[in-house]
């Protein structure tokens, strides 16, 4: 009998450490990603195409969402190849979603909302493409802190981490330059009759946004800090993605390609100079799928 407590001993001690090992390897397994076949955009008025093609929002020709079927085509609107067609595509049209959590005016305050709406659509693809609205505001005095920009983005991210389900990806986009945009519009004329600084002018009445750029009365030195103010707020973006990379859970990606791409003249809306056009938002498309999660996917 004391022969038998001395061989089960050992093997009931060599079973409890297998269990153990097995236990932490899973503990320290990444969840195995899921096809990005339900997608859900977070954003403002870019991720919307507002005045892409035609005045307001554009959603065809979004560079995340956008679509190009019958009707599309019969009209002669542009087929910008969104992310939504490229998963089409390579992952076929079987489950497939396309959710637009995008509002145009949104800013980062309501990032978590629109995460939640995400996670209400258990999606398997989110795009985050916002903190322009925050960057823009009419007054310099509307930009949020740094503290205040960052707190809004982690209320966020922790909505799509505790919701949405194992194995998705979330995928962060950094603001546009928006001194370039500006820049290049410049000396461009609204649907080719009115000057764009003439258009821009309204801001001074809050007719048009983006008064901390856009604005006539702005110096030199207003346009740097507030391009200042875009560069720190991807700063975030950045650092606080790269974060969340550690949870074993979800895909986390960061990408700036979007703030170091140079804008041409045509790539910017007719109709309001400022959002890109439906070209602008093709070239969009194109830029953050190369430089994103499914990059490896070229159909």
């Amino acid at each position: 009998m004391k022969k038998r407590m001395t061989i089960l001993v050992p093997a009931f001690v060599i079973l409890t450490m297998l269990f153990l090992a097995t236990f932490a390897t899973a503990q320290t397994t990444k969840a195995p990603q899921l096809e990005p076949k339900r997608l859900s955009s977070t954003g403002d008025s870019i991720t919307e195409a507002i005045d892409a093609e035609l005045p307001l929002a554009n959603h065809w020709a979004s560079w995340v969402n956008g679509y190009h079927g019958f009707w599309e085509w019969l009209f002669g609107l542009t087929d910008v190849y969104s992310h939504n067609q490229r998963i089409t595509k390579n992952f076929r049209s079987w489950g497939r979603k396309n959710y637009m959590e995008a509002k145009s005016g949104a800013d980062m305050r309501d990032f978590p909302a629109q995460a939640a709406a995400s996670v209400a659509h258990q999606a398997h693809y989110v795009t985050v493409f916002m903190g322009h609205n925050d960057v823009c505001g009419n007054d310099f005095t509307d930009i949020p802190t740094d503290a205040q920009f960052e707190a809004y983005f982690r209320a966020g991210m922790e909505e799509l981490r505790t919701g949405l389900p194992a194995g998705a990806t979330i995928y962060v986009i950094g603001i546009v330059d928006i001194y370039q945009l500006w820049e290049i519009a410049r000396d461009k004329k609204a649907l080719g009759i009115v000057d764009c600084e003439v258009l821009w002018a309204t801001t001074l009445l809050d007719l048009f946004p983006c008064g901390t750029m856009l604005s006539p009365l702005n110096t030199d030195a207003d346009r740097g800090y507030t391009r200042s103010r875009n560069t720190a707020f991807n700063g975030i973006l950045e650092r606080v993605t790269a974060e969340y990379q550690g949870d074993l859970s979800h895909y986390y990606y960061y990408a700036d390609a979007t703030f170091s791409y140079t804008f041409a003249e045509s790539q910017v809306s007719d109709i309001d100079c400022f959002h890109p056009s439906a070209r602008g938002q093709k070239d969009l498309s194109e830029l953050t799928w190369i430089n994103g999660p499914f990059s490896f996917y070229t159909k």
